[in-house]
């Protein structure tokens, strides 16, 4: 008994185990495929809470004695994706930075504990955790396995979510270069392989297409077996097995650029830099720089001085090219955003140009369907400055990198360097002769018109 209450929680709960094939377990074809509908579009939770008498409260420990919204705050943090320092990143991997020091974990085995903790936390991993899409270079891939990651090509860990833990996802990350953002159409692409506009329209979920992209359709109806059972028709007796097929609205969206992501990332830095080859991002145009564009040829630069006398900035674009830019994507494929973080990386020596990217990001603005719009919140931008490694890969002989980009003093309130490896795990690597970079983060809510 123990072990199969043990054997079903890890199949509802967990990244998914292989199941075996119905050769091996005795099922037929059938009666597999009943199981595998029945695993997919229910928790072991629906079953459990039919059965509220095998549920024992436990009134007796400590624990219960804390209201529902004290042990809400206990699951949110408990469930959170944590750093597994016990197989630490090398400090010269790419993909290694705050944050991502060491392969991300979730601690399941809360869940594992009895039915009465099972029954509150079961959502709890998809609901606290963003689901990662990498549309980057592959130096930025971390090694398989984080959960809740996958590729822009390639499902990775999300293949093997049930739909309706795929459903309770509310909160999205993209790792994206900026050749992707701007000339691959990225933020409509994740937005398809998440799902935003069937989430949005409160459909059931129902996986992934043979393209990738997530599938939602209507909901089912009555005379459908959606619990996958075998004996009568489906007559909605049990809503709850519905209502975890429903997809979740993305409600919070973060768009992270790395330090090699920018196009004119390789490009030295100094104060004789041409404007072209600076870092430069606009959501409302895919060309960042041309020699038509007045001021300093940065269509950035446009932006900002004309939304700084109260205007949105006319970049002459046709009807085809407007909705290609990735501003209009946020606006036109995800409709739900209430929080949109955007997150810049570079190197410390290239800090003044991000601090002028931030300072004209402050200025955009993201339309919204029904009067609303994703501005600026109004707070300063978060800044983190952290220490790697000597030397990378993507360097390629470029001397600038370690001549340039070394460790620094700055005299502002975010001088302090961000510690994210334990003590004494880079013994081997000279403090003096490391790299320093930066990440900003600059946060836009929801608002009325």
């Amino acid at each position: 008994m123990v072990r199969d209450m043990f054997n079903r929680l890890m199949q509802s709960c967990r990244l998914p185990i292989r199941k075996k094939a119905p050769r091996e377990t005795g099922l037929d074809d059938s009666q597999a495929s009943r199981l595998r509908k029945k695993i997919q579009n229910a928790p072991l939770a629906v079953e459990i809470l039919d059965r509220h008498d095998s549920i024992n409260p436990q009134l007796q420990s400590f624990f219960a004695k804390f209201p529902r919204e004290v042990r809400e705050l206990i699951w949110d943090f408990a469930l959170t994706f944590y750093e597994d320092l016990d197989h630490i990143y090398d400090v010269g991997e790419t993909y290694a930075r705050p944050g991502r020091a060491a392969p991300l974990r979730v601690a399941v085995g809360l869940l594992l504990t009895c039915k009465a903790v099972y029954v509150e936390t079961y959502l709890k991993p998809f609901q606290v955790n963003p689901i990662t899409c990498f549309d980057t270079s592959n130096s930025e891939l971390p090694p398989l396995g984080d959960p809740l990651t996958r590729t822009a090509r390639a499902l990775g860990t999300w293949g093997k979510l049930k739909y309706w833990q795929f459903a309770a996802i509310s909160s999205v990350e993209i790792m994206v270069a900026q050749f992707n953002l701007e000339g691959v159409g990225a933020v409509e692409r994740v937005s398809r392989l998440i799902g935003t506009s069937g989430r949005h329209r409160g459909l059931y979920s129902r996986g992934w297409n043979i393209a990738g992209f997530a599938t939602f359709v209507e909901p089912t109806k009555p005379d459908h077996d959606v619990s996958g059972s075998s004996e009568t028709p489906n007559t909605y007796t049990s809503p709850s097995k519905h209502n975890h097929l429903i997809g979740r609205k993305i409600t919070h969206l973060t768009l992270r650029m790395s330090r090699t992501d920018w196009w004119t990332y390789e490009i030295r830095p100094g104060e004789c830099v041409e404007p072209k080859d600076k870092l430069r991002l606009e959501p409302m145009i895919n060309m960042t720089f041309s020699p038509r564009i007045q001021t300093d040829g940065l269509s950035m630069t446009h932006g900002y001085e004309t939304r700084k006398e109260g205007r949105e900035p006319d970049f002459g674009l046709d009807g085809f090219e407007k909705p290609g830019c990735w501003g209009a994507q946020i606006s036109e494929y995800w409709p739900d955003l209430e929080t949109l973080n955007l997150v810049l990386e570079t190197f410390a020596c290239k800090k003044d140009q991000l601090d002028y990217v931030i300072k004209c990001a402050k200025l955009w603005k993201f339309a919204q369907k029904n009067g609303y719009h994703l501005e600026w919140n109004g707070k300063d931008a978060e800044v983190a400055r952290w220490r790697g490694a000597s030397s990378y890969e993507y360097e390629m002989g470029e001397t600038w990198f370690t001549q340039s980009n070394t460790a620094r003093i700055f005299k502002t309130p975010e001088s302090k360097i961000t510690k994210w490896r334990p003590a004494g795990i880079d013994h081997d690597v000279d403090p003096d002769h490391v790299q320093e970079f930066v990440i900003q983060t600059l946060t836009f809510e929801r608002r009325k018109d």
